[in-house]
């Protein structure tokens, strides 16, 4: 579970933060109870243009970084390169992920952060600058930072805890590939495993959008498969692979979908009717009910096409999935009052933006931070209802 994300210097985003980062989770005494931190559920709200889908970008380009190297998550999926996507090209943009993770030795819940700096060579071509991995270590009553990673231009040293706690010296000859992504693949290397394998989990979600592969009409290739893709166009191959996994299973699992979806119970021969016509709550609901749940989902308005009641009924799945699967979480942009109304304020993060530049002028708060609708939302007002009234917005554009 990610508890806050800081991103400098790269798309619109100068030194921005949502969330909480170690430096905080260490000065609060009450071990990050009272902060506002980023939660299991998470709203992404605010005008256009204010950075909701750049924020989500951000993070699908982080993670394609590490699972395959800058140089090439700079050039897919449409991405422009990383001259083109950084503020100022002569100096770093920087990525701070502070996560809450599961040990899966004790069970207990364990706090690093991660730390990744990218800059351009003379050609214009992205490196790595700097990595860290810095992890919460508790010594007796105390809690101190303790740097278990720390690479600078492809040298630096690791601690590996599992087997002493004194450094080793490394080094890194590819410059496009992270430390992480190595140490990350090593049996024994208990905490780079364990952050590895979080962030390879990340799904960016596209049920909703208008890039919907042709499978649904020209047919896909044959074969379970035991994942959604981000579009959701293999739906026939994953309902296959359940089936012939555990039949019981895929009875339920379709049962407890249709019963939800009034539409749903009328299709018989649902892989070829779903390829015929794809319901798109059909996809977050089977998304939401995979045995091997992602770490962190995170969705564009999910809402979009969605009649109102079903929103409840997507709003529900959501909260579901997250209070069942305690490491999990799922972070939505939306418009739409509807699906806010049942969070609380901080699940709520509000983006905006003055426009006076072209970069760099975006301010990330959650509404949990106000007074007054903290207050509001202990007198019963729901969030959709105060969003609705206008209560999130910020004193700048009430006297606009």
């Amino acid at each position: 579970m990610i508890l806050g994300i800081e991103i400098d210097n790269f798309d619109v985003f100068d030194k921005d933060k949502a969330g909480i980062l170690i430096d905080d989770f260490l000065a609060d005494k009450e071990a990050g109870s009272g902060l506002n931190a980023l939660r299991g559920l998470n709203a992404l709200i605010g005008r256009n243009s204010t950075g909701k889908t750049s924020f989500m970008g951000c993070m699908a380009f982080l993670k394609d970084t590490i699972t395959q190297g800058c140089a090439v998550a700079s050039i897919t999926y449409g991405r422009p390169g990383f001259a083109n996507m950084t503020i100022d090209i002569t100096r770093p943009s920087e990525f701070k992920v502070f996560f809450k993770l599961e040990d899966v030795k004790t069970g207990k819940p364990k706090y690093i952060q991660y730390e990744l700096a990218i800059t351009s060579n003379r050609f214009k071509s992205p490196v790595i600058d700097s990595e860290k991995v810095i992890l919460v270590n508790y010594n007796g009553s105390t809690r101190e930072a303790l740097t278990i990673l720390d690479v600078k231009q492809g040298n630096g040293s690791i601690i590996n805890l599992e087997d002493s706690d004194k450094a080793t010296d490394i080094g890194v000859e590819d410059e496009h590939l992270t430390a992480l992504s190595l140490y990350g693949k090593i049996t024994g290397y208990r905490d780079f495993v364990l952050l590895y394998k979080e962030i390879s989990q990340w799904f960016f979600c596209s049920f909703s959008s208008e890039e919907q592969s042709s499978y649904y009409y020209e047919g896909g290739a044959p074969g379970g498969h035991k994942h959604l893709n981000s579009t959701g166009s293999n739906v026939g191959n994953v309902l296959e692979y359940i089936r012939m996994e555990n039949e019981e299973e895929y009875e339920r699992i379709v049962n407890e979908i249709q019963d939800k979806i009034p539409t749903m119970k009328r299709k018989k021969n649902l892989p070829q009717a779903l390829k015929e016509s794809p319901d798109k709550l059909f996809l977050y609901l089977l998304l939401l009910r995979d045995n091997h749940p992602r770490s962190t989902i995170f969705i564009e308005t999910p809402d979009k096409d969605l009649y109102h009641d079903m929103v409840d009924v997507l709003s529900d799945e959501m909260r579901e999935y997250t209070m069942h699967n305690h490491y999990c979480q799922i972070m939505f942009s939306t418009h739409n009052p509807y699906i806010i109304e049942t969070l609380s304020p901080k699940e709520i993060w509000i983006f905006e933006r003055t426009f006076e530049k072209d970069e760099g002028d975006i301010t990330i708060r959650c509404a949990g931070a106000d007074p007054l609708v903290m207050e509001m939302f202990r007198q019963g007002v729901g969030m959709g209802a105060i969003w609705y009234g206008g209560h999130l917005d910020s004193k700048t554009e009430d006297n606009d």
